[in-house]
């Protein structure tokens, strides 16, 4: 018999409110870094945070199936790793960027989901 508080094959599974809820702050977190990043004219300790951040945000949602943000979330952490010396001109670009991004990984972030049971 089928157990029935797991999704069908192929069915995305539920993700629990909390987890959701520490996403969205994690997201909050990422984005007011990455805000530092380039008001700190790439500061290194602020630069690796962020790196670190958007890394593991982007490792946690692979392993809650939340796939539609990873794109999103590598493309941050591969900017974060941007060189100060190459980043420095690009500042303004940088700052729209991870606007941009942080914006799209918001908007695709899951807002409720079934009922967890487990």
């Amino acid at each position: 018999m089928a157990d029935p508080t797991r999704p069908a094959p192929g069915e995305p599974r539920p993700i629990p409110d909390a987890t959701l809820s520490l996403f969205a702050v994690a997201l909050v977190e990422l984005r007011r870094d990455l805000r530092q990043l380039v008001d700190s004219r790439w500061n290194e300790a602020v630069r690796r945070r962020a790196e670190e951040l958007s890394s593991t945000l982007g490792q946690a949602c692979q392993r809650m199936g939340l796939a539609g943000l990873q794109p999103f979330l590598r493309s941050l952490t591969n900017l974060t790793r941007v060189p100060r010396a190459d980043a420095l001109p690009l500042l303004p670009s940088l700052r729209e960027k991870f606007e941009a991004l942080g914006q799209e990984v918001e908007e695709r972030l899951p807002r409720r989901t079934r009922r967890f049971r487990g």
